[in-house]
């Protein structure tokens, strides 16, 4: 039986990162739950399916955000800005991207995003683009010339390289040209679930050699228990992944998406062709006119983060061990690459 002082003890003095949120950042609620769960950072979700200058308009925005809400939240542009957030007692939001839409088809603008704040990219989101093939697209045709010469500029920058939407090939094409660690922020093992947005054991174990850390994903449609998910379900997940690429290089990444409308969903899955007939990936299970995130009970948004780390500690790992996987992992992993 875990000791709930000692649990909240050990959540307090932890460096917590949420490796993926994609919740509604124009709601002053997901700010509070972010910060009330002791977040310390969270790769927040800026971009999808926009371009250049709808994203720059999107990151003006963020600076009146940091205004109005700093007495809780703050731009994290290195490593120690997350030490200093969790020294102030704030939540600091990195800027990431999950598409590579707001270069368009220039590499120049990476620079120019990098200088603004993004640290994190994710190389393709489900469809193709420049860089390569999603994991919806068939076939998957791997890593084009461009995309090999975007993965080398992200290394030159500092950004990470995420690819936890990419198809198969192309996300082993990436590990390969990548001189730097990357990431799977937000998946699920598919020798648990067999959805083609969870990894393989080789894909992970890949990731894994180069350095990479992967975050477990807590959304229930990557889970085989779906609407009955618990938060011993997603324990499994970790525990997985623990013993298949070992304790140093497990995360967290729920894939929150709190606050969001349907009309939201409906733009995530239509991209910029907003009278689109939406279609779903055959694996995903509709209710309705969306597809409905689940989450598990006692971990369904970011204000139950401590939740995690009791239950963490339920599950036999040591103090130091929950500390890696709560935060820690991912924090080596933004300094390796991001200096």
């Amino acid at each position: 039986m875990v000791n709930p002082d000692k649990a909240a003890r050990l959540h307090a003095e932890s460096i917590i990162i949420d490796s993926l949120n994609i919740s509604n950042w124009n709601a002053p609620e997901v700010f509070a739950g972010i910060h009330k769960g002791g977040v310390t950072a969270t790769n927040a979700t800026i971009a999808c399916w926009e371009n250049f200058e709808e994203t720059v308009d999107t990151i003006a925005g963020w600076y009146l955000k940091f205004d109005k809400y700093a007495n809780i939240i703050m731009p994290i542009k290195s490593v120690a800005d997350i030490r200093k957030a969790k020294a102030e007692g704030k939540s600091g939001i990195i800027f990431g991207f999950q598409n590579s839409s707001p270069i368009e088809d220039d590499l120049r603008r990476l620079q120019v995003f990098h200088e603004l704040g993004v640290l994190i990219i994710q190389i393709t989101y489900n469809n193709s683009n420049f860089v390569g093939a999603g994991y919806t697209e068939s076939p998957d045709y791997g890593l084009t010339r461009f995309g090999r010469d975007f993965v080398q500029e992200c290394n030159r920058l500092g950004i990470l390289v995420d690819l936890s939407h990419v198809g198969d090939r192309t996300a082993m094409d990436a590990i390969k040209v990548s001189t730097k660690p990357v990431a799977f922020t937000h998946v699920g093992p598919r020798a648990l679930f067999k959805h083609y947005r969870n990894k393989t054991d080789e894909q992970l174990k890949a990731l894994v050699a180069k350095g990479g850390v992967v975050g477990a994903v807590a959304e229930a449609n990557f889970m085989a228990a779906w609407k009955d998910v618990t938060l011993s379900d997603y324990l499994d997940i970790i525990d997985y992944l623990v013993n298949l690429i070992g304790i140093d290089h497990v995360g967290i990444g729920p894939d929150f998406t709190k606050s969001q409308k349907t009309e939201w969903f409906r733009w995530l899955f239509t991209g910029r062709n907003t009278d689109a007939k939406v279609e779903y990936p055959k694996e995903f299970r509709k209710v309705g006119n969306i597809v409905p995130l689940i989450y598990p009970k006692g971990f369904q948004t970011a204000a139950e983060f401590p939740k995690l780390t009791e239950a963490l500690l339920g599950r036999g790992y040591s103090d130091e061990d929950v500390k890696k996987i709560m935060g820690e992992n991912f924090l080596r992993l933004f300094r390796e690459v991001w200096s």
